[in-house]
């Protein structure tokens, strides 16, 4: 029986490697070997520190995590490998095929075959882990309901808010306003399509909008966006608060300037658009859209495996990544002591 390497969040802002047994494909399944694997900073943060509330966790739960959100679990989900062996029933030309598939953070993984997402040619393995983050980034721009000439502000510039930016210039808003208060992510906002780039969400900027979009997680953000909003405007939460909560201004121009107050969740798609498109057209429209290099400029360098426990303390303590989007290589092993 052979071996695979997996990260486990052990404790509260602890994670470590296990080693665990590898059983051979049964019928139906295959063995794939990860090649690299992403991870997401705020989800993942919130889980790392046992902070997903209880009524949350059945939606927030994947078939392939080990354990349970009290901890220790094992968790992530956006794993790009090859499949290297298959069981019976899979055609052997399956050998070798490039896939994504919604798993924690494991170097090889036995799985079946349904569970497996197809993947563009093209594309390097590094920035399709992106392709779960793209699919949240679509569903927060059709939530939005961003159209041509629109004006929208984006405050926090993680991978989300990020990609956000970028579908929406896409999309055709003409003014983009980005917030954040780290510098090189602002720059990084400008040259995914930004217009302007600001470190905190001005009163003046935010009444501008015809739309806001909350991506940072913070409460004071998502209450500025509210407190400042203008006349029959949007405010979108496309971030997941888990257990913290937010004091609302509901009074001052909420009511009055009639702000719609929406979350936007990627586990449904937009009612408006549920006759014509399915998840698997969405899936393909995420693959169409990591065709585009410029998405590369979200991933930074690269780390072995190996070094899980030391990414994954930086992340419990607040730290804050630029580029945002963290890949562990699963293939890369780090260097032996001298």
């Amino acid at each position: 029986m052979s071996a695979a390497r997996a990260v486990w969040f052990e404790s509260p802002g602890i994670a470590a490697i296990r080693v665990e047994p590898l059983r051979a494909p049964s019928a139906g399944e295959v063995v794939v070997a990860a090649v690299c694997s992403g991870i997401s900073a705020g989800t993942e943060r919130l889980v790392l520190t046992g902070n997903v509330p209880p009524e949350a966790r059945a939606i927030m739960a994947l078939p392939a995590m080990r354990g349970g959100f009290d901890l220790p679990v094992s968790y992530g989900y956006a794993l790009v490998g090859r499949i290297e062996e298959v069981g019976p029933g899979v055609g052997a030309n399956r050998v070798g095929e490039r896939v994504l598939l919604l798993h924690p953070h494991h170097d090889r993984v036995v799985t079946s075959i349904e569970a497996i997402r197809p993947l563009p040619e093209g594309p390097p393995s590094e920035r399709l882990v992106l392709l779960p983050s793209l699919e949240t980034a679509i569903n927060v721009v059709w939530d939005a309901g961003v159209a041509l000439g629109d004006r929208v502000l984006v405050t926090g510039l993680g991978v989300i808010g990020l990609l956000v930016v970028h579908l929406a210039a896409r999309a055709g808003a003409a003014a983009i306003v980005a917030v954040d208060l780290d510098p090189e992510r602002r720059a990084l906002a400008i040259a995914l399509g930004a217009t302007e780039a600001l470190s905190e969400p001005e009163a003046a900027a935010v009444a501008a909008c015809d739309v806001s979009i909350e991506a940072s997680g913070s409460p004071a953000a998502l209450a500025a966006l509210i407190e400042h909003a203008g006349l029959e405007t949007s405010v979108i939460v496309a971030s997941w608060y888990g257990s913290a909560l937010a004091a609302l201004p509901l009074g001052g121009r909420f009511h009055p300037h009639r702000v719609t107050l929406r979350s936007s969740q990627v586990g449904r798609l937009d009612p408006r658009r549920s006759a014509r498109w399915t998840f698997a057209r969405r899936w393909a429209l995420a693959g169409e859209l990591c065709r585009d290099g410029d998405l590369d400029r979200l991933i930074a360098p690269s780390v072995p495996l190996a070094d899980a426990p030391a990414v994954y303390a930086e992340l419990a303590r607040g730290v804050r990544w630029s580029p945002p989007q963290r890949v562990f290589d699963m293939i890369r092993r780090a260097p032996e002591p001298v």
